[in-house]
């Protein structure tokens, strides 16, 4: 995958973590591999969260899943649209999954490793 591809969906992700945790709340990013076939790169944040029904929704250019999202608070509701297609144009996958705790998102975006079969 190209550094800068990877670079603008990692950023778009943890834009959105810097943008809607609170002040003196907690962003973790993570990046593991699987046996030289995945690389996983996970960011934690222990802001609003997104619902479980809206999670998949929020890769959909300009979908905001509240008011409290609203242009006014920055963007122009494109930022994971983006992410999605520079991490699928890598063959990979990004999905919200269920944080750690009661609040919070978990964003995992999977890639293949670049000596993967």
């Amino acid at each position: 995958m190209d550094r800068s591809v990877l670079r603008l969906a990692v950023s778009n992700v943890l834009d959105n973590a810097i943008k809607y945790t609170p002040r003196g709340g907690s962003i973790e990013v993570a990046v593991t591999d699987s046996n030289d076939v995945e690389i996983a790169v996970t960011i934690t944040d222990n802001g609003p969260g997104i619902p479980p029904s809206e999670r998949e929704k929020v890769f959909e250019r300009f979908y905001r899943p509240d008011k409290a999202r609203s242009r006014g608070s920055g963007g122009a509701g494109l930022g994971l649209a983006i992410a999605r297609w520079a991490v699928e144009t890598g063959g990979g996958s990004i999905a919200f999954i269920d944080p750690p705790g009661a609040s919070g998102c978990r964003c995992r975006i999977k890639l293949p490793a670049a000596d993967a079969p």
